[in-house]
Order: C-alpha cells, then structure tokens, then sequence
C-alpha cells in the first residue's frame, strides 16, 4: 500500500482506532480483565423470543421489556463489563422467562458504567437499537455473552456487529450519537441504597423507583415473585 492510501484507510478509520485506542489504554491502566470462568465458556443464556414481548422505553429513554400495564417493574442496573452482572443473567432469564414474558412484570435497564471503557459496549448495544429498531434486548443479551466470554478488546465491537447481523461502519457512525448511558448514570445518582452492580430497585404502578429487602444482592426468581405478590 502507498502512503496515501495508507493516510486514505486511516483517515476512514480514524474513529474505531480512537475508540480502540482509548480501550486499550483504559483496560490496561484499570487492570479490567473479565471472564466468566477459566475454559472460558459463554453464560448459556436460555434463547427468549424477544419479538413476543412488548418493548417501550421511558420517558428519559430507559430500555423497558414486558407488559406495560404491568403493576410491578424490576429496574436493573448493570454494566456489561461487570463481571457479577455477567454472573446474574442466568437468574435474569429466569425472572424474564418467569414474571416478564407472562405479562406479570416488566423489566426496566439502567446503564451503568463500571470502569473507563464501559461506554462503548453501552452505546453499541444502544446502536444496535437505532439500527434495527426492537433488537435491543437481543443486543443486550449478545453483549453480555460476548464481553463474558473473553476480555472486552478491540475485536469485540466487530464480533458484535457480526453477531447482530448490522453493518460495522453503521454502528461506528451511530456510536457518538448513542448517549443513554449518560442519562442513566445521572438516574441513578439519586439513590443513595445503590452501592455498586448489580443492583435491582422496584416500580409499583409506574411509581418511583424503591429499594426492597427482597431485592438486596443478587435477587433469585422466588424473591421476584414475592415481590409481585406483594402488588396483588
């Protein structure tokens, strides 16, 4: 390759190399590495048929799964780069599979970074979104296999794209624009319970967020259902 058409392919792009530049520095000098276990298996998600479950988002832009009419909402925070909110899928899916797809509850993501790099696996999956509207909560649940399975790198945000089947440059274009995570880092400042993630708080009736004992830790889908119980 010339000189020039090496500035050319730069210069084209120069926004996944400032991205993948400020990864790697930031994951070195935080010392960041995730994995799930030693022979680096994936979190075995139990596939969710997302397009059978309403999708909505608040009015501040919150990610929202399940019924709307539903009396109770799980608001979850969680970063992707967290190795226990990697570890809480499983019990994730469960209360999905158990309380959410049956209408009985909804789920509402709140993003939350956990070290410097944290916003770009955030914006991907809000990209993925914009792209393609309603395939958030697949990209959420891609994101999460992915940044488990190995450390987060700068091959990520291609295999990303791979997986969800949207072109690379569109999600590099749309990356800048995604800035949810912004608004929820604000959220959930208000909180003086919220320690670290993850964390689960509660709506009744589209209230307020609250904490509850139920949900203190890494809540189990018994917990979950006592909590709906309780709106009944």
């Amino acid at each position: 390759m010339t000189l020039s058409g090496k500035r050319k392919n730069d210069s084209k792009n120069s926004q996944m190399i400032i991205i993948v530049g400020i990864l790697v520095v930031a994951v070195i000098a935080a010392g960041v590495a995730i994995f799930v276990s030693t022979n680096n298996s994936s979190l075995g998600l139990a596939d969710i048929d997302y397009s059978e479950i309403p999708q909505s988002r608040t009015e501040d832009g919150a990610f929202v799964l399940g019924n709307e009419d539903a009396p109770v909402t799980f608001v979850l925070f969680e970063d992707f780069l967290c190795p226990h909110c990697q570890e809480y899928q499983p019990a994730v899916h469960d209360m999905i599979a158990g309380l959410v797809a049956t209408g009985q509850a909804k789920m509402e993501f709140r993003m939350v970074q956990t070290n410097q790099v944290s916003y770009i696996p955030f914006s991907l999956a809000e990209c993925a979104n914009i792209i393609e509207p309603g395939s958030f909560w697949d990209a959420h649940d891609t994101m999460f296999e992915l940044a488990s399975a190995r450390t987060f790198n700068e091959n990520t945000p291609r295999e990303f794209a791979e997986q969800m089947d949207i072109p690379y440059g569109d999600l590099l274009t749309c990356q800048p624009t995604a800035t949810q995570y912004q608004v929820d880092g604000q959220f959930v400042q208000r909180f003086d319970w919220f320690t670290g993630t993850p964390a689960v708080g509660v709506r009744f009736n589209d209230g307020p967020v609250q904490q509850n004992a139920l949900l203190s830790g890494r809540p189990t889908l018994p917990q979950f259902e006592q909590v709906v119980a309780m709106a009944q």
